[in-house]
């Protein structure tokens, strides 16, 4: 009788620790690098699309701190400016001419790229993401409960682990 009571407690451990574990996972974050524009790499848009071009290419994409941009070009610039650099092409900043520029995003917030030439800025070689703090959790999924008011990491830890001992200390006490 103890031993089945005994094998009744673990599985119901060993259940609460599998529902918990992805909790805890979607609280970290690993660092991604990403390709500005994709294949096509940095470039002037086409006109015809020139002002959603890499809005579109960043709407498919979740940022958050940590991360890298990779911006890949030819006879061109790129630097990060601040709001007014970006809505205005207005900014004061040498360009950076080498082909290849990475940024590591450091603050959650919007972060502004752009062409350090005026008019190509204007054409729409220009970039503005939203910056996620690596700790965010990531969307629930169809098998994962909708995250409680704290995204820090260890608070989520904290939780899952209190779950879990009140759960099993429950599940003893009934069995």
């Amino acid at each position: 009788m103890a031993a089945a009571k005994l094998v009744r407690v673990s599985a119901l451990a060993v259940a609460v620790v599998l529902v918990a574990l992805p909790t805890v996972a979607a609280a970290t974050h690993e660092a991604k690098r990403f390709k500005v524009g994709g294949a096509d790499g940095w470039r002037v848009p086409p006109p015809e699309v020139k002002e959603m071009y890499y809005a579109n290419w960043a709407s498919r994409i979740t940022f958050y701190v940590g991360d890298f941009l990779e911006f890949v070009f030819k006879n061109d610039s790129v630097i990060q400016v601040d709001k007014a650099g970006y809505y205005h092409c207005n900014f004061a900043t040498a360009a950076l001419r080498d082909g290849h520029k990475t940024f590591r995003l450091t603050a959650p917030g919007n972060a502004y790229f752009t062409s350090a030439d005026v008019d190509r800025c204007k054409m729409g070689e220009r970039l503005m993401i939203d910056v996620l703090a690596a700790d965010h959790p990531a969307a629930p999924g169809p098998w994962m409960p909708a995250p409680g008011p704290s995204s820090s990491a260890a608070a989520v830890a904290y939780s899952v682990h209190t779950a879990a001992v009140a759960l099993v200390t429950v599940a003893a006490g009934l069995l």
